[in-house]
């Protein structure tokens, strides 16, 4: 009688334990965007990071789409974009040296030094950025080949603009963490929503 009590309990567990699971992995929900969020479709991401690249370094979106087609990820499209700026091989000659090398064998087999890419994606930035923030590209490349980054390059030559001086005074000014962008704006006589909104335009075209 002990056994087949045993047998039952150990029939109904079996039973109850699957049922139990299916309704709690069944709860499961994908989480909902946040407030004000927009879910974009894989496709139009895909699109809009193509169209950034050829923006960014002069090269047609459909050349891009088709590598990317071929498998090609976004990072190692924008690697060959920048090479083709600092040597006289296109796309395809670039991705095919990379099929069986590293960036950095690719690079030496170039015949590109570090200095070689600096210098490209310098020049591109400088024609990239004061085509889209209406900055002189003249005078970003030279802060950039003083070796200022782009952001605190941008940021001074937008605030400069906005505070009647030089970048190059703005750069002196900022000294973090002692001196913020906040407080060279301060400085300037450069308002927090003025500040805000030159951020909001440098990350809009990043």
């Amino acid at each position: 009688m002990l056994k087949k009590s045993l047998a039952i309990c150990l029939l109904a567990a079996a039973v109850f334990v699957p049922v139990f699971a299916d309704q709690h992995y069944a709860e499961a929900r994908p989480v909902p965007p946040a407030a004000g969020d927009t879910l974009v479709p894989p496709r139009v991401r895909e699109q809009n990071e193509l169209q950034n690249i050829s923006e960014r370094f002069g090269v047609k979106t459909s050349e891009l789409q088709k590598y990317f087609n071929m498998g090609w990820g976004f990072k190692e499209l924008r690697h060959a974009a920048v090479l083709t700026l600092a040597t006289d091989k296109n796309m395809g000659e670039i991705l095919t040296l990379k099929q069986s090398n590293s960036w950095p064998r690719v690079e030496y087999l170039l015949g590109v030094t570090p200095n070689d890419m600096k210098a490209a994606r310098d020049k591109n930035d400088a024609r990239y950025f004061a085509g889209k923030l209406n900055v002189s590209e003249t005078e970003l490349l030279a802060l950039l080949q003083q070796n200022y980054g782009v952001g605190d390059s941008l940021h001074a030559m937008l605030l400069a603009k906005a505070g009647n001086t030089t970048a190059e005074n703005v750069l002196k000014m900022h000294n973090p963490p002692q001196t913020s962008w906040r407080d060279v704006a301060e400085s300037l006589g450069v308002s927090f929503a003025q500040l805000e909104q030159i951020r909001e335009n440098i990350d809009m075209v990043k």
